[in-house]
């Protein structure tokens, strides 16, 4: 696992992760922007799979292709939408996130902190929730073999890196 500053939409590898709603509408945060960088075709997708089959369950998980991104999907984590974040959404979307990585084969996957942007879940809690779930799974899958955690700041990276190298 490793860390990187920055804006997650610059990513190269098979997927970024969206810190979603439920209801897939990219607005604010990393949603929009992903969507300012991936197109109006991420945003097509995300409305046609919430007429099919309706808004996902917070912590539930959906894929996209990823428009103009250098990736090759997006992850939809819905970690909030109909209810605030928690705990339980965090560690519930991290884990969906993960289960699609490993059923597409993805071998490089970067995520944001779930919920602490839009969703004002503090930052060190739910990147704490996320790396045990990351750890956890990297235990009983080979998919994916690159998990990159990214901080917008440098403080939030710095965060970051800290949590990872004492774990």
């Amino acid at each position: 696992m490793r860390v990187e500053q920055g804006d997650i939409s610059t990513f190269r590898g098979d997927a970024v992760v969206n810190a979603a709603n439920n209801h897939l509408r990219m607005g604010a945060g990393v949603a929009g922007a992903l969507y300012r960088r991936g197109g109006h075709v991420i945003q097509e997708e995300c409305d046609r799979l919430v007429r099919a089959r309706g808004p996902l369950q917070v912590g539930d998980a959906a894929l996209t292709d990823a428009g103009s991104l250098d990736v090759r999907w997006v992850i939809h984590a819905a970690a909030m939408g109909d209810v605030p974040p928690s705990a339980e959404s965090i560690r519930r979307a991290t884990r969906s996130s993960l289960t699609l990585a490993a059923e597409h084969r993805m071998e490089s996957v970067a995520f944001p902190v779930l919920g602490s942007g839009v969703g004002s879940f503090g930052f060190e809690t739910a990147a704490v929730l996320m790396l045990d779930e990351i750890r956890s799974h990297g235990e009983d899958a080979e998919h994916p073999d690159i998990v990159v955690m990214y901080g917008f700041t440098e403080a939030d990276a710095a965060t970051l890196r800290r949590l990872v190298e004492r774990t």
